[in-house]
């Protein structure tokens, strides 16, 4: 297939497709096993409370691997650096198949999603390398839309394969799927062409980063897009506490609610994708993050006064909505203005909010207050923080007005 017919017709719906599996690895790695988490606890001999540490590891390796493959997609072209990506996924699944203690399997959690990363960051990147304006913002909705299936599938087939067999069935699963993206990954074309790839090595690497986080056209939304996952993973790593002990959910139960609540995000990107045919991106944004503070405070009032299973459900229903809106469009306008440095301009960006999901969850396995309080909290202080970003993103300046220029390639 060659590039140009990567943006019409059946080649548009295949190269989205792909690119929207290949950035699933963060929610396929983390939410697969989530009904696990208490086979984990008991065969490896740990809290069950200790087992979301194997949520922060992945969220490090998620944020910390993209830093390594924005600048080598960059420089490299877009398909060594994901192939050698997906590579190192699928092996470390196998090691966490086979972990003899919780220790072994951190590390290896860490290591798996350091590979899954290529996915997340290089597919982000394609799709920069394709489309711009509203049409990036349109193509990443899709994009996002298929991102968002694998929390609506992971957990209720998690669910599944635990009734066929143990916890280390599902990381077999994941090094399965680690395969069969390597080899989608050779249907799609190189889309970064020779003129336009960097010739960065590391210290000139870093200083993008530093030019781009100088930038308030990738500043503003970016810091918009990390508010949207403190909201993201403070339901992720809550949700079973509050669905399995709380509510008293059973792990089939808990793992279709979950899939239905993720199946609000996907909804929420499609209704964003039709949306801009009618309307500017910031105007979206604005609307949308006024909605999401109202579902985190009515989530908020109802655990504090009687937490009811249906009024948390909605709330959150209606949450992960609005971050199919959100942070589909403050990704758009992160990655826009910067053609020559996509890969790196993605990285940050997942780095940013994987730092911010690996802070949550492990500020969560310490704090002690009723769960669903903690739920409630945690998702307004998130959409708080979006309200605060908006005028930071409606008062962006032009590069010339801030000072900084994109590197480009030399």
């Amino acid at each position: 297939m060659q590039a140009g017919a990567l943006t019409h017709g059946r080649g548009r719906v295949i190269s989205l497709t792909i690119l929207g599996a290949l950035t699933t690895f963060g929610p396929m790695a983390i939410d697969l096993y989530l009904p696990a988490f208490p086979d984990v606890a008991a065969d490896l001999g740990v809290s069950v409370m200790t087992v979301p540490l194997t949520l922060t590891a992945a969220m490090l390796g998620l944020g910390l691997g993209q830093i390594f493959y924005g600048p080598l997609s960059d420089r490299f072209g877009r398909k060594r650096p994901l192939v050698g990506g997906l590579i190192l996924f699928t092996v470390a699944s196998l090691a966490c198949a086979w972990a003899p203690s919780f220790e072994v399997l951190l590390g290896m959690r860490f290591l798996q999603s350091l590979g899954g990363s290529a996915g997340v960051v290089i597919g982000r990147a394609v799709v920069r390398d394709l489309y711009q304006g509203r049409e990036l913002a349109r193509a990443l909705s899709i994009v996002v839309m298929v991102f968002a299936l694998a929390p609506v599938l992971a957990p209720t087939l998690g669910a599944v394969l635990l009734e066929f067999g143990s916890w280390r069935w599902l990381f077999v699963f994941l090094a399965i799927f680690g395969f069969a993206c390597i080899l989608a990954t050779f249907i799609l074309p190189e889309t970064l062409a020779l003129d336009r790839r960097t010739d960065h090595g590391v210290g000139r690497a870093i200083r993008v980063y530093g030019t781009l986080l100088r930038d308030p056209r990738f500043l503003a939304p970016a810091v918009l897009a990390a508010s949207t996952y403190v909201v993201l993973f403070a339901y992720i790593s809550t949700s079973p506490a509050v669905m399995l002990d709380f509510f008293g959910l059973s792990e089939l139960a808990f793992a279709v609610l979950f899939g239905v609540l993720s199946l609000c995000y996907a909804l929420g990107a499609q209704l964003n994708s039709r949306l801009l045919k009618r309307f500017e991106i910031v105007p979206l944004i604005i609307v949308f993050v006024a909605i999401q503070v109202v579902a985190a405070l009515v989530l908020l009032i109802d655990a504090i006064a009687a937490p009811s299973v249906v009024v948390v459900a909605v709330s959150i229903g209606v949450a992960m909505a609005t971050i199919g809106v959100i942070n589909t469009n403050s990704t758009a306008l992160c990655l826009e203005p910067f053609p020559y440095s996509a890969g790196s301009a993605a990285a940050l960006l997942g780095l940013i909010g994987m730092s911010i999901g690996a802070v949550v969850s492990s500020a969560l396995v310490a704090v002690h207050m009723p769960v669903v309080t903690e739920l409630g909290t945690v998702m307004l202080i998130g959409a708080g923080m979006g309200v605060v970003t908006i005028p930071l993103l409606v008062r962006r300046r032009t590069p010339e007005d801030a000072g900084v220029h994109e590197t480009l390639p030399s």
